[in-house]
């Protein structure tokens, strides 16, 4: 008898390759406004938008104010004059259109369903993250869809997990559950706080954290090896 009844995927960087579509996204959008672009520039704006999530994550700022800020810092900072929220609306617009799977997660996923429960559980805007899905084909293979825009929670709180498990249909005892994801803060210390067994993707990165996930694995392909 397996261990486990319910997977609880993660998307970004775990199911889909959000690391390239967002460079891609980004530069596109330099571009829909006749502006030039440069890796440089990615990387600084990688930077601001990641202190920005933090913050999100934190519940120092909502979405709304995510979605008004993320662009607007990093812009004054590099003087570029465009409006930030329109502009995260043209990104986000270039996201959908440009995301894809890694190369054989999807029909790792409908094998999966074939023996376990299978869930989404993503911290994004509600304007990206089932548009996305529904754009790389993996919108009907889930069992149940939580995106943190949609119910004003995020990860790592534990009331994501609480509303995930709540609406998910006949939910198991926790020790039945396992969190798969590739954030350590959001998803494994935020699965270790509900009590869930956690599945840390590292992308063969160290882990140089105090958080340690029950397994680590290289990528998404390697949770037969747990299973």
């Amino acid at each position: 008898m397996n261990k486990y009844e319910w997977l609880l995927f993660d998307v970004d960087n775990t199911l889909l390759d959000f690391s390239k579509a967002s460079k891609q996204s980004f530069f596109k959008s330099f571009e829909d406004y006749g502006m030039d672009c440069s890796e440089e520039l990615y990387k600084k704006y990688k930077v601001e938008n990641a202190k920005v999530w933090v913050a999100f994550e934190n519940r120092e700022i909502d979405t709304d104010t995510l979605k008004r800020i993320r662009f607007k810092g990093f812009f004054d900072l590099q003087d570029i004059k465009i409006d930030p929220f329109e502009f995260n609306t043209a990104y986000v617009d270039n996201l959908v259109a440009v995301s894809e799977v890694y190369p054989g997660a999807v029909e790792l996923i409908k094998k999966l369903t074939q023996e376990y429960k299978v869930s989404i559980i993503t911290n994004g805007l509600k304007e990206a993250q089932r548009p996305r899905l529904a754009h790389v084909g993996m919108i009907d293979l889930f069992d149940s869809i939580v995106v943190s825009d949609e119910i004003g929670i995020a990860k790592p709180d534990v009331r994501f997990f609480e509303h995930t498990y709540n609406t998910i249909p006949n939910p198991p005892n926790k020790s039945k559950i396992l969190v798969i994801g590739d954030n350590l803060m959001s998803d494994i210390l935020g699965g270790q706080n509900f009590g869930v067994d956690t599945c840390w993707i590292s992308h063969k990165k160290e882990n140089a954290s105090d958080i340690i996930p029950r397994y680590t694995i290289d990528n998404v392909f390697d949770i037969a090896e747990i299973l």
